[in-house]
């Protein structure tokens, strides 16, 4: 799943014609981890970001936005629940559905983190 700095810089590379090969290549990064990045399976750095910036050039506006999108893109949590139980699964999506409609008090939350830290 494409992450939104992802997303933004795939457009960007899209937009100018530009294989991800080759991008990876001016930023001095594999095909593969500047894929992962974009995929949100490798951390996002810093650098990076400012090394997308320069390399494409990208206005003030442009880069505060991928700025932005890439701040919000270090925040998210990705789950390969692929090799767990259906039963694990299903808790999972339970909690985090929970969890994006604010339905867990804090109280609940830290009697679920009780349970997980044994």
């Amino acid at each position: 799943m494409l992450s939104e700095f992802g997303q933004m810089v795939r457009k960007y590379r899209i937009d100018l014609h530009m294989k991800l090969g080759e991008m990876a290549q001016g930023l001095g990064v594999t095909p593969a981890y500047l894929s992962a990045v974009e995929n949100n399976k490798k951390k996002l750095t810093n650098d990076l970001v400012n090394s997308v910036v320069c390399f494409l050039k990208l206005t003030s506006t442009e880069a505060d936005k991928l700025k932005d999108a890439a701040a919000r893109s270090k925040s998210e949590h990705v789950l390969n629940s692929k090799t767990q139980s259906d039963v694990t699964q299903e808790a999972v999506a339970m909690f985090a559905r929970k969890l994006e409609t604010s339905q867990i008090s804090d109280e609940k939350a830290k009697k679920i983190l009780e349970i997980l830290s044994k």
